[in-house]
Formats: C-alpha cells, structure tokens, sequence
C-alpha cells in the first residue's frame, strides 16, 4: 500500500529521527494520538478529558497564545521523557503573538527526536506567522473559512454521485479561481474520497501532497489542482 505524507513521517519519528511540527486537522491529530498511543478516542474534544501517558496539550483558551504559554512549552521540552516520546499538542498555532511566536523559534528548528510536535489551525498557511510557518509542514488543513461556492460543490458532488466528471473539468479549464478556492476544491475532493466506501490510498496520497504544496509552497495553485484531478 502507498504510504501516505502523514504516515512517512511517523515511521521516521518512530525509528528515532527528529521531525519538524506538522500541521493537521483535529480528526488527524486524534488518529495520530489513537495510533502511537493506542487510545480509542473520537476526537480531541474527549482526547482533553482524558490523561493520556506523554501527550500534553497546549489549549487556547483565552483566543490567543501568549509568551507565558509559550514558556511552558519550551519548559516541558527540555524535560526528560518518561515515555520513551511526548506529543505536544499546540492548538491554534495561528493565534500566537509575534513575541511567543518568536520565543518558539528555536525549538521549532531544533526538535528533539523524542518530542513530536503536533499543530492546529483554523486558518492555514496564510494566518500564520511567516517564520513559523516557514519551520512546519502542513499535512492537511482545517480551514473551516475557506467555503466552497454552492456552484463548485455541486459540480464536485456530481463528478462523484453522478459519474460525470464533464461539468467539473470544463469547470476547472474555463475558470480562474483564487488560490484559497483551488485549495477548498482539494479539500472537498479530500472528503468525498474519504466518505467512500472505496478509499483509495493513491487518490488520497495525491490529494494530500496538493494540500501540502498549495499550504506551504508558492507552486501554481491550477496546475497543482489539475494534475490531482487527472490523476484521479
């Protein structure tokens, strides 16, 4: 089976090598957690409730993320694991101040082999601040602000309901859309493949590296988006 980006870099974290943060959705923070752990939660929601051997969460709970915040994080790092490995789970990531931004810079670079770094985000690549963002990698997006046009999701509901992938390819070729649009359809075409009863792991490794060029790298957001479609 095709290893997916997500799945690679657990198995080099696993074999001993340190690795960036990564930026995932919640479901792929829990699925994370669930897989080293071996913990049965839903989601992150009961994941907090619980205690959980090595995972320590960083919540946002005031709206914004704060130097003292950030100082427990780079305390907890220096500590030795009594685990084997932590996960760190930061919320929000894009909520930071520019000065606790700053403050995790050097960890951020220079991420021990036993701690993995784990990120969410309500708004991507682009709310982040720039040297952080620079420091990560996006796996995926838990844009919950990049809404589809009711046009485009319908065209993609047909391309999958219907069949009839005419409508959504003469779509993609007549239409310039803007790069958050581009990145929506992957999205959307990234949940309707994994609502399916047939989950193919080519068609998801393929969505997937797009989110991750669209999120972190200035590549042309229609031909990332084409070549995922032709290759579906």
């Amino acid at each position: 089976m095709t290893k997916t980006p997500l799945s690679s870099l657990l198995e080099k974290f696993e074999s001993g090598h340190s690795i960036p943060p990564v930026v995932l959705s919640n479901e792929d923070v829990t699925i994370v957690v669930n897989t080293l752990k071996k913990t049965h939660f839903i989601d992150l929601y009961e994941m907090r409730k619980e205690y959980v051997e090595g995972v320590f969460f960083f919540e946002n709970e005031t709206g914004i993320i704060k130097i003292d915040r950030t100082r427990e994080i780079i305390e907890q790092s220096s500590k030795k694991s009594s685990f084997g490995y932590d996960i760190f789970i930061i919320e929000w990531i894009d909520t930071l101040t520019l000065a606790a931004a700053n403050s995790l810079l050097k960890l951020f670079e220079e991420v021990p082999s036993n701690i993995l770094i784990l990120l969410t985000s309500d708004g991507g690549r682009e709310s982040m601040i720039e040297t952080l963002a620079s420091r990560v990698i996006f796996i995926s997006s838990n844009i919950h602000h990049s809404i589809l046009d009711a046009g485009i999701r319908e065209k993609i509901d047909t391309y999958f309901d219907a069949g009839d992938s005419a409508p959504f390819l003469s779509f993609l070729v007549k239409e310039k859309l803007e790069k958050a649009e581009y990145l929506g359809i992957l999205i959307a075409l990234k949940e309707r493949v994994l609502s399916g009863d047939i989950r193919n792991p080519d068609t998801i490794r393929r969505i997937e590296t797009g989110i991750i060029t669209l999120s972190s790298t200035n590549a042309n957001p229609r031909w990332v988006v084409d070549e995922v479609v032709l290759g579906m």
